[in-house]
């Protein structure tokens, strides 16, 4: 007894071991794969949105940045500023002071127009005067000519960091520097602006952001909620070859997720950082959750696993094993409905032993109906021999008999063997070699009929398939019906050809004539009318013949009907494959 309990706790273990493996195992495995892809999808949602917040600012800045570009290269061509920086040598006082309040209203405009402006100067080397939107009138500062020649060669926007300033600056005429040019449109940025912009990203605790001039490597402006850095510690591990990207890098004992996008016309790069832990901190509650589906599948599954084994998988293993003895054959066999308590199992076992029974009466009628449909169909056959061939044999033999003719013994031994084949009932299958010899014994009588306008070509049997079961009757109605309908209506060089071949394992019998009649609307009727199985009287024979074969063998077993090389009419039988 603690032998037999032993085995069934290992038994047990061994059960449990497997629901492990196949069941359990799987979804542990598919619980990290969520954890992890949720991970994953959290962070692409992060990156996705917070690339797009900066992607949306830069592109904004862009438009703004060249907007201004536009009211500067206008500006350029302002009449008063044009006056000023030509003929400010021959003006009165009253003109110069009308041509600069009218020159400084214009630059208030524009700087009015951007909060992104702090001032706008107009730089006139001329006369060594700037006019700005802010200060009015000043003598012109030399560094005016630092800031021109580091716009020089830039592309794009052309934005200058100059000491603690950022500026737009714009020279006329544009292929000259410092004092070759005649007037300097400049536009100071104010940099506070961009420092509110960038606090606006920054809505997440120990969050920063960065706006970098890339030209020179420069800080713009800088926001951050409490966990100060600098921009190129994060740059150390990023790779800013993209137009946007994100990373995780670690910063001493600061673990951060960052998002940059980069502008080509402004030559900037906008960077973001957080804290790594706001990617990851909605995933925890999840792994827990995961952790408790787990447990509660285990359970769950140990338990149904117990169930199933007792009540459905064993009667399935029993329904497996007859239903393979069926397999193999054997019908029969039942099942015990005692065996089951399970009354869907019991109904089961019910109707499978009835579907047995169902299946040997089934099987049964099918043979029997079969052989009668055989039987049945020979008989047809048969009852089709039209009675003028025996007559006109009757006036052959007494035409012999009354002129002496040598053939006679000969015709009448052909006729009595071929009326003998045809009225013999014992057997419905032959060997092959049987029915051939019918059909030579009636050649030979059409030929001793006819004897100068006939000739008959009759090849030799395959001797594979001497022996190979067909149904009666099969070549010699082919025969008869090839000399009624064709042969026998052209007066003289009749020809019938009966050829034998053989095609992978398939035998095929050719019989065709030289009749001229067969037009190809009669031809394709009667490829019609035998595929259909219509029961006309002129493919009668044809089509008894082609469904015998089929009861024969199988559906690739048929008559098939095509035209001659001869002339006339080629039906080939197909027989089955041999072996089956």
């Amino acid at each position: 007894m603690h032998s037999l309990v032993h085995k069934l706790n290992i038994s047990l273990f061994k059960k449990i071991i497997t629901i492990f493996l196949i069941v359990i195992a799987p979804i542990f495995i598919l619980g990290i794969y969520i954890r992890n892809w949720g991970a994953n999808t959290v962070r692409e949602e992060l990156s996705k949105s917070s690339t797009a917040q900066i992607e949306f600012y830069l592109s904004q800045l862009e438009k703004e940045i060249e907007r201004l570009k536009i009211l500067q290269y206008t500006c350029l061509n302002d009449e008063h500023l044009n006056r000023l920086a030509v003929q400010y040598s021959i003006m009165s006082d009253y003109d110069i002071v009308s041509n600069m309040r009218q020159l400084q209203a214009r630059l208030i405009t524009i700087a009015y127009s951007s909060s992104y402006v702090k001032n706008v100067s107009a730089h006139v080397f001329s006369i060594d005067k700037t006019i700005s939107s802010s200060r009015g009138v000043d003598d012109l500062d030399n560094r005016v000519y630092e800031r021109t020649r580091t716009a020089a060669g830039l592309r794009g926007a052309q934005i200058i960091r100059y000491e603690d300033g950022l500026y737009l600056t714009t020279v006329y005429p544009s292929d000259n520097t410092g004092p070759n040019s005649n007037y300097v449109i400049e536009i100071e940025l104010d940099q506070d602006v961009f420092k509110e912009d960038l606090e606006q990203f920054n809505i997440y605790p120990d969050s920063g952001s960065f706006l970098i001039d890339l030209t020179n490597s420069n800080e713009i402006a800088m926001a951050n909620t409490g966990k100060p850095l600098q921009f190129h510690e994060i740059l150390g591990d990023l790779s800013i070859v993209d137009k946007s990207g994100t990373n995780l890098s670690k910063i001493e004992d600061y673990h951060c997720y960052s998002v940059y996008a980069k502008s080509e016309y402004l030559n900037m790069l906008l960077l973001r950082y957080l804290p790594e832990n706001l990617v990851f901190t909605p995933m925890r509650n999840f792994t827990s959750w995961i952790w408790v589906f787990i447990m509660v599948s285990i359970t769950v599954i140990i338990i149904f696993t117990l169930s199933m084994n007792r009540f459905i998988n064993k009667p399935i293993k029993k329904l497996v094993e007859v239903f393979r003895q069926v397999e193999k054959g054997n019908l029969q066999i039942s099942l015990d409905t005692n065996d089951v308590r399970s009354k869907e199992f019991a109904y089961l076992y019910t109707r499978f032993n009835k579907m047995v029974d169902s299946l040997n009466m089934l099987i049964d009628q099918a043979y029997k109906q079969k052989i009668l449909t055989q039987r049945a169909e020979l008989k047809q056959l048969q009852a089709q021999i039209k009675p003028h061939f025996l007559y006109n044999s009757f006036f052959i033999i007494n035409t012999m008999a009354q002129m002496g003719d040598e053939n006679l013994i000969e015709f009448t031994n052909h006729l009595g063997e071929y009326y003998r084949y045809l009225t013999r009932n014992a057997a419905d299958i032959i060997p092959l070699n049987e029915e051939v010899e019918h059909a030579r014994t009636y050649t030979s009588i059409l030929s001793m009929r006819f004897t100068k306008n006939l000739k008959v070509e009759f090849s030799s049997c395959p001797k594979e398939f001497a022996q190979y079961p067909v149904p009666r009757l099969i070549i010699q109605p082919l025969i008869e019906n090839a000399f009624e309908h064709a042969v026998e209506k052209r007066m003289k060089d009749r020809i019938i050809s009966i050829s034998f071949e053989s095609d992978n394992g398939r035998l095929h019998i050719i019989v065709e004539d030289n009749g001229t009649s067969l037009t190809d609307e009669k031809l394709s009727e009667l490829q019609k009318m035998l595929t259909s199985q219509s029961d006309d009287a002129e493919v009668t024979a044809l089509f008894n013949i082609n469904r015998r074969l089929q009861l024969q063998y199988d559906e690739v077993s048929r008559v098939l009907l095509k035209r001659s090389l001869l002339g006339g009419l080629l039906v080939e039988l197909i027989l089955g494959l041999r072996g089956e």
